[in-house]
């Protein structure tokens, strides 16, 4: 390219057009003469403009073809014979990786993605071996180098290429110094990184992107603690002369000088007041300055203009020196209110298969409203509560000569229909499965159809049901299931036939909450009927079976969950009424009441702390008595679930073979790290019992466990998980798995 560059020199102070008399290619074996002169600009009989020569070589060195071009000139008379020299990048016929070491030579072939047919170019090579770097890197072999030659080329002009690799030793992070702190000490610093020294639970590897990210971290911990000016000036890292397999690495910083926030005042605002304004500041007079106070202060200001239809509107900070000493700062914020902003449209974007009206529903906002953010987000939450997406993204589109906007609505579906195959286990049923055909949002319109097979050495259960969550197009929930269920217990076995009808909706006048009735028929039979007298079920052989049972369950529901699948914040709570017989009719007669209360609170990070109390009370109704199947036994997993038990292990009476209770209490704690959002690992504990009544309930007597256990969200099957608990009370106490898939935890 030399040779361009100074023929262009030349021909730069011509100033007149001369014609081409000929162009002629030099060098090319695989590139065509007429590729290379049409890319360059010049044919035979064109009038040369020496203006045109280097964006010509620049377009034909973009083709990817040449490691070298020179454009020679002959001036004969009048006219310019042109002569274009170029040296072709090889072709390649091959690659091959000499002393790869500790990584794969088939996995470096495959990553480089340079495959025989190709033109391969000095940069592509440059960026193939700090790929190979980078890869050694990740397996701690920092010091590895990495070289490449040519091989000899074949009939055809192919050439093989061949990268020479060193990997050198394993190398981790055995040391980690500052230099310039004296406001925080070496721990502190290293304390804000995630690269670590190596020790005995440290594996001490450097990343090279993720130090990168501990730079920044470092210089945001002196921001947020008082040093507005800090920054890391500087790195270092050697071979420690005593220890050949360890960097040690010196990072050095400036600090500047300490600050602390002064006064904090706004201006430009009238639609909010200043005490409004200034009640919503992190920063108090006299505290030691931090970005992150002031980040969070503009976000309170910004969701507070928002939420009142200011969606321009913009707050700028700005700091000033305080005349009171050079260490304090005053905090300024100017306030541009803008106008207010209405929604225009609402579009919605993504949905393939889900119809617009079923995601329309769940909006609180609407064309004409007043953009409000709590209103937006709000709609987020509710649309990604559906569970039929992976992801739901606002965006907005301005109006050209008007403050509104439309909202447009991006969502991202995922597999909503299952065909499950589960299993449990547990030390009294041993294993159990199901089958499982389901859809959560039938042929797009949010409706939920399933079919179900339950089954064990004790019970099983299929159930067909369907469930309609807005009734035309209202807020009204209708649905029904029917049932076959065998249940086969060593006191006595049970057939229960039937089918509910359920009707629920959102009250609007309490945030969060719905109610629902559902009404239940069954045909309920028990028989091979223990023939012990001693034995409680014995009293069910004074019953004429079958029997009917009629019943209504009333139920009220606050759920503030942000997902359906391992939530993280929010809260579920519900309270039940079951009444069976009386004036329903039927031969069965009882009422049940139950409470349910779920909280979940994010703690750091991707950890999230999970509360869980059940308490239960049934009695008889209608002159009746609850039968005995009917009372609390505890145990396993399930609403009845305390980890660490067998199911229905745990029970009214002293002894772990004896009958269930009238009054039940459950306390549980899960302390959830999510891994990603599919997937989450947990720590928990519960206790619980069952008592004759509640009179009787004694906090002292409650059946403790604690474990852990894993949780994976998988399509098409739902949750699948392993719990490990140890029931530390009881006649026998020790480990208990609890594996469950297909149902939520």
């Amino acid at each position: 390219m030399k040779s361009a560059v100074l023929l262009f020199s030349v021909l730069a102070g011509v100033a007149f057009s001369i014609p081409v008399s000929s162009v002629s290619v030099e060098g090319n074996t695989y590139v065509s003469d007429s590729l290379i002169i049409r890319t360059l600009g010049l044919s035979t009989g064109d009038i040369f403009l020496p203006s045109t020569l280097p964006q010509g070589v620049r377009d034909l060195f973009s083709l990817g073809y040449f490691t070298d071009i020179e454009v020679l000139a002959d001036s004969t008379g009048d006219s310019f014979d042109f002569t274009i020299r170029v040296s072709e990048n090889p072709i390649l016929s091959g690659l091959e990786i000499e002393n790869s070491g500790c990584l794969k030579e088939g996995d470096l072939v495959d990553t480089l993605a340079i495959f025989p047919g190709q033109t391969v170019s000095i940069n592509d090579i440059d960026r193939s071996i700090d790929l190979i770097l980078s890869m050694y890197a990740d397996d701690n072999r920092h010091l590895a180098t990495v070289d490449y030659r040519w091989n000899e080329p074949d009939a055809e002009g192919r050439r093989v290429l061949v990268f020479l690799c060193d990997e050198g030793p394993d190398v981790r992070v055995g040391e980690i110094a500052f230099s310039g702190n004296s406001a925080f000490s070496d721990e502190d610093l290293r304390g804000e990184m995630k690269t670590k020294q190596d020790s005995f639970w440290r594996t001490g590897k450097l990343k090279p992107l993720q130090f990168e990210e501990d730079l920044d971290r470092i210089s945001e911990y002196y921001h947020n603690h008082g040093y507005p000016d800090a920054m890391v000036t500087g790195t270092d890292r050697y071979i420690l002369p005593d220890n050949d397999d360890h960097f040690h690495i010196d990072i050095s910083v400036f600090e500047g000088s300490y600050m602390v926030f002064g006064d904090v005042s706004v201006s430009g605002n009238l639609e909010l007041s200043d005490s409004l304004l200034l009640s919503f500041s992190e920063m108090k007079h006299g505290e030691a300055y931090s970005v992150e106070d002031i980040d969070k202060t503009l976000d309170t200001f910004y969701s507070a203009y928002q939420d009142r239809g200011y969606f321009y509107a913009g707050v700028s900070p700005l700091i000033e020196p305080s005349l009171e000493a050079d260490s304090i700062v005053n905090i300024h914020f100017a306030v541009q209110e803008g106008e207010r902003a209405h929604i225009r449209e609402v579009e919605i974007i993504g949905n393939t298969r889900t119809y617009d009206n079923v995601i329309r529903r769940q909006l609180t906002v609407v064309p004409g409203d007043l953009f409000r953010r709590s209103a937006l987000m709000r709609s987020l939450r509710n649309v990604y509560y559906l569970n039929y997406f992976t992801d739901v993204i606002p965006d907005f589109r301005a109006i050209e000569g008007s403050p509104d906007v439309d909202m447009i609505l991006q969502v991202d579906e995922k597999t909503t229909g299952k065909f499950g195959i589960g299993a449990n286990y547990g030390a009294v049923d041993g294993f159990s499965g199901y089958l499982e055909v389901a859809e959560t949002n039938f042929f797009g319109r949010g409706q939920n159809l399933g079919a179900t097979y339950e089954f064990s050495k004790t019970v099983q259960n299929i159930k067909l049901s369907f469930t309609e969550p807005w009734f035309r197009d209202t807020p009204l929930t209708l649905g029904g299931e029917v049932y076959h269920t065998t249940s086969n217990y060593s006191e006595y076995d049970r057939k229960r036939t039937g089918g509910s009808i359920i009707v629920g909706r959102p009250l609007p006048w309490v945030d969060f909450t719905s109610a629902s009735i559902r009404y239940t028929l069954e045909k309920v039979d028990v028989f091979d009927i223990t023939d012990d007298p001693d034995n409680y079920y014995y009293s069910l052989n004074d019953t004429d079976w079958p029997r009917w049972d009629s019943s209504i369950r009333l139920s009220f529901t606050r759920d503030s969950q942000d997902r359906r699948v391992f939530p993280g914040e929010g809260s579920k709570n519900t309270v039940s009424l079951d009444l069976t017989g009386g004036f329903l009719g039927g031969d069965i007669g009882f009422q049940k009441y139950l409470f349910d209360s779920t909280w979940h609170v994010p703690v750091w990070w991707k950890f999230f702390l999970t509360l869980r109390g059940r308490m239960g009370t049934i009695s008889g109704f209608g002159g009746e008595t609850p039968p005995a199947y009917e009372l609390f036994q505890l145990g396993g997993t399930g609403f009845y679930g305390v980890r660490g038990y067998g199911s229905r292990e745990i029970n009214a009476v002293e002894g772990y073979e004896t009958v269930g209770g009238k009054s039940m209490l459950i306390l549980s704690a899960e302390y959830r790290f999510r891994i990603i959002d599919q997937l989450q690992l947990a720590i928990f504990t519960d206790a619980g019992n069952t008592w004759e009544s509640w009179s009787d309930m004694d906090l002292s007597s409650l059946n403790r466990g604690a474990g852990m256990g894993i949780r994976v969200e998988i399509p098409m099957l739902g949750v699948m998980g392993l719990d490990y608990a140890y029931g530390f009370d009881g006649p026998k106490p020790g480990w208990e798995p609890h594996f469950q898939m297909g149902a939520s935890f």
